[in-house]
């Protein structure tokens, strides 16, 4: 049996601080590794607050990995070849090469659209709507407009799940986790796979 020793500097899988770590771990490295890698394959990873497309290439695996383990509605979709469409509120940083990691991609025979959330459009018509740090004002709105909908709502900056998003992103010794609002969820019309709850933090509001 060969023992592979961590090198200098490595986080040790199953410890805190590392991005899947802890006890509640074991058993669920495949979906820990699906569900934190990166689109080109790549290994959970730290990066530095300045690395941006680093840090919105991770993002942009989460969302795309969210989108795989939340069941829609089939009346969320005009037809079976509908574009899973993803809505940025704020500018969007998947711009250019990080939107390219998404061609040819699919989610239940659904090619995946990223576009801008524009003023005066119904972010219903949405499957799923991030909402950018800094864009609290326009969370506040949004966020109560979605209950009872099919749109699933992702934040990245702190309290957005308390304050009534179903997900969201956080940085923890810039390293990418994610926490999830129950009670929001049960708000909405999709279900969330218990798999992926089991990676997550509950929040309460």
């Amino acid at each position: 049996m060969t023992i592979r020793r961590r090198k200098r500097g490595e986080a040790e899988p199953g410890r805190k601080g590392y991005p899947c770590g802890g006890r509640r771990w074991k058993g669920r490295t495949a979906l820990c590794l699906v569900v934190c890698g990166l689109l080109s394959g790549g290994t959970p990873r730290a990066f530095s607050q300045s690395e941006g497309d680093g840090e919105y290439r991770l993002k942009l695996a989460f969302l795309y990995n969210f989108a795989r383990f939340v069941e829609w509605p089939a009346d969320a979709f005009p037809d079976e070849s509908a574009p899973l469409t993803i809505c940025v509120v704020g500018e969007d940083p998947f711009q250019g090469g990080l939107a390219q990691d998404l061609r040819g991609r699919t989610v239940a025979g659904h090619p995946i659209n990223i576009r801008r959330l524009q003023a005066g459009d119904n972010p219903r018509t949405c499957q799923m709507v991030f909402v950018r740090a800094g864009e609290k004002r326009a969370a506040e709105k949004i966020l109560p407009s979605l209950k009872a909908s099919s749109t699933l709502s992702v934040g990245e900056s702190k309290g957005f799940a308390e304050r009534g998003g179903v997900i969201n992103l956080t940085l923890e010794e810039n390293k990418l986790h994610f926490e999830v609002n129950l009670g929001a969820a049960a708000e909405t019309r999709l279900r969330i796979s218990s798999k992926l709850l089991a990676l997550a933090k509950i929040v309460k509001e």
